[in-house]
């Protein structure tokens, strides 16, 4: 990975909630808030833990650098370390910044769970061990997730001191009896108060989360949730189909959804988001010009990410690795010095380039996709672009046409065979 030509993503991942959602299939824990400042700590061990295996120390504050970037480093997310070469990151550090302000870790992202239980200190910490391990950029992108029941004006302000510049609010609908049905702990009344916090303490980058096709969610409904939530004028919206995943609540209570319903709902949210100045850059997202999530923006583009925390998943190059799922599994390798392991998987160069294809193809923007070698993918590209499904944008970047953006998933289905 070339510092100058790639961004790289850290997900810290907090797995603690006051309460589960019932659609939710995320790695959290209720009941368990006294476990998060030693949660902290572990957090700041497993960073750690990839410092011992970097190739270069971490240059002293004070060499020009500046506070929130630091020197380069080598990153191989195996554990134990693995005699195969590993993955390195050249260039001078010092001289990348001074000449373009950039850093290996252009992003940062605290998902949960429920990240914003953390306290002010707490962000502090781990931003600041952060910064001692890895080089930031000093213009990253520092996303937290935050659920309006525990945001709080001075909360907000301690997380903006901290460095965090982008909150992501769980609203999901403005709807009070729905959000009771959903098992969320807020109400519309406390989502607006959390929403004026956020503002009042500094917070211009801000993303709300909205959930659609609910059983018993009508069409007016959905659409006054939309609108009411364009007039915040919030910097960035996602729109989430609810999925009924396995080992969930709404499983277990047998709850069903309508899919010719969801469809109807996400075409009337593309026509009334495109209108109000929201062009959709992704299957799920709107935003303003230049608020993109340039962290999600790291996945969907397949490029690296280290991830930290239990349940985290990150990826470099073909190398992707899953951490214990468990609080106890996760402290006990980290107390043991080791990296807190799961799994960890190899991909093949075909499976990188079907999640290359997967992922892009969710983007507006599209992939290269260049001469594609493999003639069945060939054959099914022709097909598609004769169905209307595909198109060329340029010389070799295709996306799925404006028509068939709601079948994404149908489009992509045929790479599997």
């Amino acid at each position: 990975m070339n510092v100058r030509d790639q961004s790289a993503g850290l997900y810290i991942h907090i797995p603690f909630c006051h309460a589960r959602c019932g659609y939710c299939d995320f790695v959290t824990f209720t009941g368990k808030e006294d476990r998060i400042a030693a949660y902290v700590e572990n957090l700041c061990c497993e960073m750690d833990l990839y410092k011992k295996m970097f190739e270069i120390p971490s240059p002293r504050v004070g060499e020009g650098l500046g506070e929130g970037t630091y020197g380069r480093k080598r990153l191989d997310p195996s554990s134990p370390p693995s005699p195969t070469p590993p993955l390195r990151i050249g260039g001078s550090a010092k001289a990348i910044v001074a000449e373009r302000g950039e850093g290996v870790l252009k992003t940062i992202f605290f998902g949960g769970g429920t990240p914003s239980l953390l306290e002010g200190p707490q962000i502090a910490r781990i931003l600041q061990h952060a910064r001692r391990q890895f080089l930031i950029s000093a213009d990253a992108e520092i996303t937290m997730e935050a659920n309006p029941e525990s945001l709080t004006e001075d909360k907000a302000r301690a997380w903006r001191a901290a460095g965090v510049n982008r909150l992501s609010l769980g609203l999901q609908a403005m709807d009070d009896a729905l959000l009771k049905t959903m098992d969320r702990l807020h109400t519309v009344a406390e989502f607006h108060a959390a929403y004026e916090s956020a503002r009042n303490a500094g917070f211009d980058n801000i993303n709300i989360d909205l959930i659609y096709g609910f059983p018993g969610q009508s069409m007016a409904a959905w659409q006054d949730t939309v609108q009411k939530t364009i007039a915040l004028n919030p910097e960035h919206v996602s729109m989430y189909a609810l999925a009924i995943e396995e080992h969930t609540p709404f499983a277990a209570q047998k709850i069903t959804v309508n899919a010719d319903d969801q469809g109807d709902m996400y075409a009337w949210a593309r026509g009334a988001m495109s209108a109000a100045g929201y062009p959709q850059y992704e299957i799920s997202n709107f935003a303003r010009s230049g608020r993109e999530c340039r962290h999600n923006l790291i996945y969907w583009r397949q490029q690296d990410y280290l991830a930290v925390g239990a349940g985290a998943v990150g990826c470099i190059g073909h190398k992707r690795w899953t951490n214990h799922k468990t609080l106890h599994a996760y402290e006990q390798d980290i107390q043991a010095g080791r990296l807190p392991r799961l799994s960890v998987e190899t991909l093949t160069d075909q499976e990188r380039r079907f999640e290359r294809l997967m992922l892009g193809l969710r983007l507006r923007e599209g992939l290269e996709w260049g001469e594609e070698s493999n003639p069945a993918w060939q054959d099914q590209r022709r097909k598609l672009v004769r169905e209307g499904h595909l198109e060329e944008i340029r010389p070799g970047r295709w996306r799925v046409t404006e028509k068939s953006v709601a079948f994404t998933n149908k489009v992509l289905l045929p790479f599997l065979d």
